[in-house]
Formats: structure tokens, C-alpha cells, sequence
């Protein structure tokens, strides 16, 4: 391939500005998409480099010279094609995955020369779709042969089979292998709302279109089609109609759209590698879709300007409280969070009053969550000494977005089931991950012993732990709110949740306390505990509370009353959280 093509970019101030502000025009997003092929280009070559030396532990596609080569050829005569192919979705993953393998350190138990050898498929699309004359020897994987951007050609045979030839000449394209072959074509959505068109990829068929390792091909039925097109075409009437600036973006973004399970627990996904992809499960309505799309694209954005620039200085350390996963993320994870749910807030601030009257409460909810939420965001890594300065200017921004569509009149409801839902979130977060400063618990054990106020609770530190979900108090906070008659109709049992739920704050701490005399280590009982409390040092140190449960425990033989615990933490003035940033 022609080296030379290899370009120095750089992000102009405009990109920036366009990026802090929110949407990007489509000269914007073609620089970026620009800067991501130059990217794909080079680690491509570097994979090249990294596998000719195990070639042969490759089979029959020991011959990478060769797939380079017609690449190269290809690339001369249709670079536009090449383009097409290598900034495939499919092509980022495999090529993130395939750099792994060779380097030493492979996702997962995929074959080295089946993942390997997909160069040569890649090659082999190149060819086929400039009419270059080709052989190409190919990996067969989950019963099919797949080239990007062209389409898959499912074997029918008894028997498994690991590799065809792909043979493209004047008469057409044919794949060699026994027994019948049947072909399916990549397929293609264009849809057009005033004067805007969104024209996409409908991966149901390339074994790397959901991120991942290798899936076999999952081709929708007639119907399953028709329904996926229908949502994505009154998704798209909806952003040009009211989201005109997200509209222009995902027109100029938007690649590819894959279809996954409705089964499968994921609203919506993309991927570092996969610039201008987004996989979503099926949705119930256009403003859902249209939401995924809006907010997934974000991260695309982030990404190519990761690339570009530093928005701090980060070791990656998993240390940050991100209040939209139940896990500690990276610096990095964090901004693209905040990023992409400001987004999401501005989405909802202006469907809230356009939702039709089934999603009514979800936008009501979903706008004051998702406001509550990023805001924290902020307010706990704008003053991080990791970032740079334009991280700074990048997190300022997402304040002032954020400002201009905080909910000031969201229902008195929602708005205690969001802090609620919150606060217990934050509480359940910091039980799993965050370990108090030992010298601290070691002092407030001596404090309440000796019957003195509890000191400073110094500086602790995040170690990611096991642990994930949503707790049951939470769903029922958030079942009251989206879905009274629901929540009405659900069994009502014992127990210190829906003693909580009814009001009953003193009946729902002493069950709380119960079960922790119990099992002294349960995240939810202490969470709830902190939250039937009101308590504020649980609401910032919940682990340091639950550690000097277990110590006094420990050092006298009898665990103190979890109440009077955090009633006597409650005195204390000024903490210091773990991972604040």
C-alpha cells in the first residue's frame, strides 16, 4: 500500500471548539473520519511488520506479502475503494484484535492463523469490489466466508470447513469450497428527511460487527428488517425535525448500524476501533432510537479526538466514580461519559415536552437522572490535576451544556426518586470499590471506644472489586416513578425496602441494621441504612463506616449497632472520598 499516503494531522482550533460545544459540523467529522483512516493505515502496516515473522505458524495464510500486496494494487487504481473497505467497522476490530494476537497478548482463545489470516479476506473485498483479478485463499469462519463491505457467502456443507478460495475474474466473484454456497449481500439503508440523508450499513452478517470476537452471522427476517428500517426512518424525521444539529453529524458519522439480539442486555454500544459504528438492541419507539443513535456517535467523537490530543495526564488507572456504571473507570472512560450523557440530557431537555404520553415520565425521569448524574461527574473531576488544559476546557464545556438544560421544574417526584436512586447508587459504588485510609479506621475505633468524636477520615483509595447491578430498592424507586400502576399492582412485602417506600424511615433502619447484624459485609442493607438515615457520612464515606463496624467488632467480640454507628459518624465534619479526582 502506498506508504506515503501516511499524513501528520492536525486538529484545528474550530474541530475543538465544535466538539466542546457539542455538535460537529460535517466538515468536522470528515477531518476526524480523515485522521482515523491515517490511524487504520498505520496499524495495519504495524501489523503487517508484527506477523511476517510468525508467518509460519499461519497455514495456508502464511502469504501476507501477498494480501498486501493486491492491496496495494487496489489502492492504486481505486484508493476510494480501499478507503471504503479499511474504514469498515468490521476492519477496526479485527485489525485491533489481530494486532493482539501477533504482539502476544490475544483477547480471547480465536485461532492466531484464523484471526490472522483475515487479512486476506479484507484484501480479497479490496479486490473484488474494483474488479482486480484475484485468488485468494480465505478464512471460513462460523460457516461463512465474510468480506467487508460486499457480503457473506454462507457454506452449506456436512462438514466443517476452515478456509475457501475467493476467485474474482471478468465473469464474476466465486468461492471455491465443497458442497453449495449461498450468498448474501451487505445490505444498505438510505433515509431522507428535509433534504438530509443518513445513509448506513445494516450489519447482520460480519463475525466482528458486534465488537467482539467472532459471532456467526445473524441475517433479520423479512420482518425483523422492515422493522429495524421503520424505526431508524421516524428516528431520522425526529432528529431533523427537532435535533437539526445532531442530524448533520450522524449524516456525516453515521456508518453502520448492527442489530443485536433483543435478548441481549445492551441499549446501545460502539467501539474505539469502529469509527461511525453503533450497535443497539431493538427499540420501542423513535425516540429510543433516535436517543442511541444521538449518544453513541459522541463516543466516536471522543475517540477521534483521543487521538489527536491530551485531555490529561492519566496513568489509566481504573479510580473514578463514573454515577452511569457500577464499575471504576479511567480518566478517560469518565470524560467520554460525561461527554455522551450531555448529549443525552440535551436530547431529552428537548423531547420532554414533545415525548408521546407512554414515554412522558421516561423523559421526565430520564432528563433529571441524567442531569443529576453528569453533574456529579463534574463537579468531581473539573478541579483534577490530571487535566490538561484543554481537558479543562473540554469538561468547562460540558458545564455550560449541562447548565442550559438542567430540569428546574421536573416533578417534585421525580425529582426525590432521582436523588434517591443517586445517592444510594453512589453509596453502593464506594461499599464495592473504595477501601478507607487504615490509619483512620484504626483512630475512629479508638474515638468511639474511648466515646470521642470521630476524627478526619483521611484519604482512602479504589480498588476495583466484583460486583454489579441494580439493587432492589433501587428498581422499586425507579418502578414508582416511570410506572405507578405498576408499582401498585407489585406484591408489597416485608421488609426494610418497602418500609422505606412507604415512609416508614425508623421501621426500614432497623431492618436494615437487622440484616447487618446478620451479614455485616451486605452492600445493599448499608446502602439502604444510609439512605433511611439521611445520613451525610455515609453519603461520603460508606466504606469507612462499614470498616469500623467490623474493627470494633473485631477488637471487643460485639459489633456495635449499625445506627448508632452512623448517627455517631454523623457528628464528623469534612471528608475526603477515594477517587474524587
Amino acid at each position: 500500500m502506498n506508504q506515503v499516503g501516511l499524513s501528520t494531522h492536525r486538529l484545528p482550533r474550530f474541530v475543538f471548539d465544535e466538539i466542546c460545544a457539542g455538535s460537529v459540523s460535517a466538515a468536522g467529522i470528515a477531518l476526524l473520519r480523515r485522521t482515523q483512516y491515517s490511524i487504520r493505515k498505520l496499524r495495519l502496516r504495524a501489523f503487517l511488520e508484527a506477523a511476517s515473522p510468525i508467518a509460519d505458524r499461519l497455514g495456508p495464510f502464511a502469504d501476507l506479502d501477498g494480501a498486501w500486496t493486491l492491496l496495494s494494487d487496489v489502492e492504486r487504481v481505486a484508493p476510494e475503494v480501499v478507503e471504503d473497505v479499511l474504514m469498515h467497522h468490521s476492519v477496526g476490530v479485527w485489525l485491533s484484535r489481530a494486532l493482539r494476537q501477533v504482539l502476544g497478548t490475544a483477547a480471547d482463545a480465536t485461532p492466531l492463523w484464523s484471526e490472522v489470516g483475515w487479512f486476506h479476506a479484507v484484501a480479497a473485498a479490496a479486490a473484488v469490489r474494483s474488479g482486480q483479478p484475484c485468488a485468494v485463499t480465505v478464512p471460513v469462519v462460523h460457516g461463512a466466508v465474510t468480506l467487508p463491505t460486499v457480503g457473506a457467502y454462507r457454506l452449506g456443507g456436512r462438514f466443517p470447513v476452515g478456509q475457501a478460495k475467493v476467485v474474482n475474474s471478468a465473469s464474476g466473484t466465486v468461492v471455491e469450497v465443497p458442497g453449495p454456497v449461498r450468498w448474501q449481500p451487505v445490505r444498505r439503508h438510505r433515509g431522507s428527511a428535509r433534504g438530509r440523508t443518513i445513509d448506513v450499513v445494516v450489519d447482520d452478517l460480519g463475525p466482528y460487527r458486534e465488537f467482539g470476537g467472532p459471532v456467526p452471522p445473524g441475517p433479520l427476517g423479512d420482518g425483523e428488517w422492515d422493522e429495524w428500517v421503520k424505526y431508524l426512518d421516524e428516528a431520522w424525521e425526529l432528529l431533523t425535525a427537532r435535533h437539526p444539529g445532531a442530524a448533520e453529524e450522524l449524516s456525516a458519522g453515521l456508518s453502520t448500524v448492527v442489530p443485536l439480539d433483543a435478548r441481549r442486555d445492551v441499549f446501545a454500544a460502539s467501539s474505539s476501533a469502529a469509527f461511525g459504528a453503533i450497535a443497539m438492541s431493538p427499540k420501542r419507539s423513535a425516540t429510543e432510537f433516535g436517543e442511541a443513535l444521538v449518544h453513541e456517535l459522541q463516543h466516536s467523537k471522543v475517540n477521534a479526538l483521543l487521538d489527536l490530543v491530551d485531555l490529561h495526564t492519566s496513568d489509566g488507572a481504573a479510580a473514578h466514580y463514573a454515577p452511569w456504571r457500577d464499575d471504576p473507570r479511567p480518566l478517560d472512560g469518565l470524560l467520554h461519559g460525561i461527554y455522551a450523557f450531555v448529549s443525552v440530557v440535551e436530547f431529552w431537555h428537548t423531547q420532554r415536552g414533545l415525548a408521546p404520553a407512554a414515554l412522558a415520565r421516561r423523559a421526565e425521569f430520564t432528563l433529571a437522572h441524567r442531569a443529576r448524574q453528569v453533574g456529579h461527574a463534574v463537579d468531581g473531576v473539573r478541579s483534577s490535576v490530571e487535566l490538561t488544559d484543554l481537558g479543562r476546557e473540554f469538561v468547562a464545556a460540558a458545564a455550560v451544556r449541562l447548565a442550559a438544560c438542567r430540569p428546574v421544574d421536573s416533578p417534585p417526584d421525580v425529582v426525590t426518586a432521582v436523588e434517591e436512586i443517586t445517592a444510594e447508587h453512589a453509596m453502593t459504588w464506594r461499599l464495592r470499590h473504595a477501601r478507607p485510609d487504615p490509619r483512620a479506621v484504626l483512630d475512629a475505633v479508638a474515638a468511639w471506644l474511648d466515646g470521642r468524636p470521630p476524627g478526619h477520615p483521611g484519604r482512602g483509595s479504589v480498588v476495583p472489586a466484583a460486583g454489579s447491578g441494580e439493587s432492589l430498592l433501587a428498581a422499586l424507586l425507579k418502578l414508582r416513578v416511570l410506572d405507578p400502576r405498576e408499582f401498585d399492582r407489585a406484591p408489597h412485602r416485608d421488609g426494610p425496602d418497602h418500609a422505606y417506600l412507604r415512609g416508614e424511615r425508623d421501621s426500614a433502619a432497623e431492618g436494615y441494621a437487622a440484616r447487618l447484624r446478620a451479614t455485616p459485609h451486605d452492600v445493599a442493607s448499608w446502602a439502604g441504612l444510609g439512605l433511611a438515615l439521611d445520613s451525610d457520612a455515609m453519603r461520603r464515606a460508606p466504606e469507612l463506616v462499614r470498616a469500623v463496624h467490623r474493627a470494633v467488632a473485631v477488637r471487643t467480640g460485639a459489633a456495635p449497632s449499625p445506627v448508632r454507628l452512623v448517627a455517631w459518624f454523623d457528628g464528623s465534619t469534612g471528608t475526603a472520598p477515594a477517587g474524587s479526582g
